[in-house]
């Protein structure tokens, strides 16, 4: 009996897109949609090409939920794209040879120079390498923490500015227009458009450039379904009933939800 693979991070993404970073090298747009995983790689397809390509999982780092309008997907080498398949990047270092003897050296005339005493003093000499090396590894010690401490740093700066414009995602499937306004305050515009069998309700906020999407059986009862940026791109997509994701919804019934009135 076949036993199934161990989830990956990318399958909590469902339909939404994403990008790796640092990107891979070769492979144009940095935009992914994740397809199935097996126990040693994970499938993803580009969104513009369709190509699919096998990312070996022991690259695959966390998710983050910071950047918009993709999510991002850490990678802990940096990949190229070579002969059909994901490898790391190799960095060459041409060394350039040193020629000896190659009959070109200068021919030395007249008599031997004379040989000069020279007092060697062992000790000095060993302890000066001794805190030459000392001082390389504090200096490395050194640099590691203050890099890790910048990149702590840039990280932190990027969620805090990105609280602002990612106030959606404290909406869930059991909030309606009222719990919406609760949490997210009043919208700069909201408007309405129905099919034969639903209601879909756009809440715009203008200035947090996104619209809150609402879907029920008349305008009173929607719950939130999702959010479209201002140019109609699925920014939030939630999981139906059946466990498919609404962002079909969102593209097919509402192409023009931004823009509502």
């Amino acid at each position: 009996m076949s036993i199934a693979p161990l989830p990956t991070p990318l399958q909590h993404l469902g339909g939404r897109r994403f990008s790796f970073y640092p990107p891979i090298r070769n492979l144009e747009p940095n935009e992914w949609l994740y397809r199935r995983a097996t126990w040693s790689e994970c499938v993803v397809a580009n969104t513009r090409s369709g190509e699919e390509i096998w990312v070996p999982r022991i690259f695959l780092g966390e998710v983050s939920r910071i950047d918009e309008p993709v999510m991002i997907v850490g990678l802990n080498r940096q990949l190229e794209w070579r002969s059909g398949k994901i490898i790391p990047l190799e960095r060459r270092v041409i060394e350039l040879p040193v020629a000896v003897n190659d009959g070109h050296a200068p021919v030395r005339s007249g008599p031997p120079a004379p040989v000069i005493n020279i007092r060697l003093e062992p000790k000095s000499e060993a302890r000066a390498w001794k805190w030459i090396g000392v001082a390389a590894v504090l200096g490395a010690v050194a640099f590691t923490i203050v890099a890790d401490v910048s990149r702590q740093t840039q990280w932190r700066q990027r969620a805090d500015l990105s609280r602002g414009y990612r106030s959606y995602l404290q909406l869930g499937p059991q909030d309606d227009y009222a719990s919406t306004i609760r949490k997210l305050g009043l919208p700069a515009r909201a408007g309405s458009h129905a099919t034969e069998s639903r209601v879909f309700r756009s809440l715009t906020y203008t200035g947090r450039r996104y619209s809150i999407i609402l879907m029920g059986s008349t305008k009173d009862d929607g719950r939130y379904i999702g959010t479209l940026d201002l140019h109609g791109r699925v920014l939030d997509a939630v999981r139906l009933p059946d466990g498919s994701s609404a962002e079909s919804l969102l593209n097919s019934a509402l192409p023009d939800s931004a823009g509502l009135r």
